[in-house]
């Protein structure tokens, strides 16, 4: 089946073992899921591997929000969001943040059609 991956729990961040100890795999639609939660929990240049992985958090974090502009922090997200390539289209967008901690919410179009939602607290 097109776009496995192994099952990494939300909470932990560990991979998932079955029954047989067997890592679990998720396809699909819960494979984009995981990919766009992972982009938004992962700082920009964050991983060795790939730089260009991750959400551009230094240009929001640790900043005066008086000196940051909501629009381009949204444009930071989509942006982030825009790395997983089965989205498709951004329907509904809702950032909350301080200058610790940052909310997003959305909802979005994937090329096959499907819809996700996803909140992600990073």
């Amino acid at each position: 089946m097109d776009n496995m991956t192994l099952l990494i729990d939300p909470e932990t961040r560990d991979l998932v073992l079955d029954e047989n100890g067997s890592f679990k795999k998720i396809y699909g639609t819960d494979t984009v899921v995981q990919n766009v939660r992972h982009v938004l929990l992962t700082w920009k240049a964050e991983f060795f591997a790939d730089e260009t992985h991750g959400t551009d958090y230094e240009r929001i974090m640790g900043r005066n929000q008086n000196d940051i502009d909501e629009n381009e922090i949204k444009e930071i997200i989509r942006e982030a969001i825009f790395q997983e390539p089965a989205v498709s289209w951004i329907e509904t967008l809702d950032v909350s943040y301080s200058e610790r901690e940052i909310t997003v919410q959305f909802t979005a179009a994937l090329s096959n059609g499907e819809k996700i939602g996803l909140e992600v607290t990073a």
